[in-house]
């Protein structure tokens, strides 16, 4: 059986937002295995890094949309970040998400530029007028974006994911806020 995506390229003013190549991996398992992704889950071991950056392409296959790779138009093999929509089978509603591996790209409005960009592309492609994204309480710089993006704070979905049988019921972990966006909201 053979099975055929396609995954588009998209621009913004400095980056090109592309899909994700074998050789994205080290970038993105460093990031995971690091203090840096202490807001997604990490760090975590290699092996669980590596499985993870394959939900990448898998998230294109299953659903016809997914993370694109950032890079500098200057530069566009080297990944600065992953901008995107995360839709894992078990959530029901789509993720609008961000993350810059390296924390020399922190504070030039990259995660902004990107989801700009990918936001209104997303909207016709994942056939729903709201996504969230799950923000871990604490994570400042993930607030300012969701909320330049024009993301609201949700109260009652963010007790949800957190109540005991919810999305994000870890009693050792951060609360997950639920940021809801909406179709038209961005300015």
């Amino acid at each position: 059986m053979s099975l055929t995506v396609t995954i588009p390229t998209l621009e913004t003013e400095r980056l090109v937002l592309r899909p994700p190549q074998l050789s994205d991996a080290k970038a993105f398992m460093a990031f995971l295995m690091s203090k840096r992704a202490k807001f997604v889950g990490g760090p975590v071991a290699e092996g669980y890094a590596a499985r993870s950056f394959a939900s990448f392409p898998g998230q294109w296959m299953l659903r016809g949309y997914g993370y694109f790779i950032g890079a500098l138009k200057s530069d566009p093999e080297t990944p600065l970040g992953g901008f995107g929509v995360f839709h894992p089978v078990n959530i029901e509603e789509p993720e609008f998400g961000w993350a810059l591996y390296d924390a020399a790209h922190e504070g030039k409005g990259f995660a902004t530029e990107a989801m700009r960009t990918v936001i209104p592309w997303a909207w016709d492609v994942i056939g729903t007028n709201t996504a969230q994204s799950h923000i871990d309480e604490g994570n400042d710089a993930s607030v300012a974006v969701a909320k330049a993006l024009g993301a609201t704070f949700d109260a009652e979905e963010t007790r949800i994911a957190n109540a005991p049988g919810g999305n994000f019921d870890d009693e050792d972990g951060p609360q997950v806020n639920i940021w809801r966006h909406h179709k038209g909201a961005m300015t």
